[in-house]
């Protein structure tokens, strides 16, 4: 009779597993609330990260969209020079007018140019004093920004080339090597790059009647678009 309840008082005795199962769940959940809370945060870093990257991205090409639109003015500039010059003595230009007219409007973009950028001893455009006054940005306190251009002695006069290596179109400049670098006081860089390929706005040249021998003059070119005589190629970011 005794042995048989002193059995039966150590059956019933197991209060201390319960505890053990609570310590167990809370350390589940506790380990399970800290993965939680890291993923949680990894993945906020990574918007931050983003988000000031892209913003850093943004600060950067905003020069670029600036001296794009200094540029399309600058062409339109050009072309009213060149085009002024080239009409009032288109008669006695015949068929080179329009050549006399392209070598005008390479002068004038050169002309633009150096006169804001100057120049060094050996004739080259000192193009980052002339972007620099261009661009107007406002600069937050620790941003740092450089700028680098590609040393020329004016704008290239894009060529474009047959098979034999004839010149078959003349038709376009080129600003080599403009790069911004932008680096933002939390420490991100981008670095913009991109030449600037500016086509010659297209114009009609007048007609002569071979009746009469006089030129009809177009009314022309007060409808031509020059943003799209400004365009990036080799556009590229790091």
């Amino acid at each position: 009779m005794g042995r048989r309840h002193t059995a039966k008082r150590e059956k019933l005795n197991n209060t201390g597993s319960a505890i053990v199962t609570v310590l167990v769940v809370v350390a589940f959940m506790t380990i399970l609330a800290t993965i939680m809370l890291y993923v949680s945060g990894l993945n906020f870093q990574m918007k931050v990260v983003d988000y000031r990257t892209k913003e850093s991205f943004y600060y950067a090409e905003t020069p670029l969209e600036e001296i794009r639109a200094q540029l399309v003015e600058d062409v339109q500039v050009a072309f009213s020079r060149a085009y002024a010059e080239t009409i009032s003595e288109y008669a006695s230009w015949g068929g080179n007018a329009e050549d006399h007219y392209r070598q005008l409007f390479f002068k004038e973009m050169d002309v633009i140019w150096k006169s804001r950028c100057g120049t060094d001893a050996d004739g080259n455009i000192e193009w980052e004093n002339g972007i620099r006054n261009i661009v107007q940005i406002s600069i937050v306190p620790g941003d740092i920004w450089e700028v680098k251009v590609s040393k020329t002695k004016g704008f290239e006069d894009g060529k474009e080339t047959d098979a034999d290596g004839n010149v078959v179109a003349n038709g376009w400049l080129i600003l080599r090597g403009v790069e911004f670098t932008y680096d933002s006081p939390e420490g991100y860089t981008s670095i913009i790059s991109t030449d600037f390929c500016i086509t010659i706005p297209k114009v009609q040249w007048p007609v002569r009647d071979e009746a009469s021998g006089i030129y009809k003059y177009p009314e022309a070119a007060n409808d031509l678009n020059f943003s799209d005589c400004v365009n990036y190629m080799n556009w590229t970011k790091k």
